[in-house]
């Protein structure tokens, strides 16, 4: 299968983890396994690329985060999406929808780009 390259992925992982904890308190490995299974395999990313994502998330007043104890007895970091975290996602959101239009409407739509354009009396 092939994957999203990071030049195209540059600049978003931000927006996809606030998308994750958009649903619930998580701490880093739960919100990587979550972020992988969603992407069903297009997108593979590790701990070490989301944990300074998290971290820059909690410089930019985005994200909270606190040590509790987790079932196994050790301590984890949870992080949490508040208020400023919630808008700055809302409008990373309509920046990737206006996006996503621009780009359907210069490149075509997804199911448009998977057939080969043909010209009359010939297949390209």
């Amino acid at each position: 299968m092939t994957r999203l390259s990071k030049q195209t992925l540059d600049g978003n992982v931000e927006t996809l983890i606030l998308a994750i904890l958009e649903a619930g308190t998580s701490y880093g490995y739960a919100i990587v396994k979550e972020l992988n299974e969603r992407a069903e395999g297009i997108l593979q990313l590790g701990e070490g690329t989301i944990y300074p994502v998290l971290h820059r998330l909690q410089d930019k007043k985005l994200i909270a985060a606190r040590w509790r104890l987790a079932e196994n007895g050790r301590q984890r970091k949870y992080y949490r999406l508040i208020t400023k975290g919630r808008k700055a996602l809302a409008a990373n959101r309509h920046q990737w929808q206006m996006l996503s239009d621009v780009m359907g409407k210069v490149l075509g739509s997804a199911e448009n780009l998977l057939h080969k354009p043909q010209v009359k009396g010939a297949t390209i």
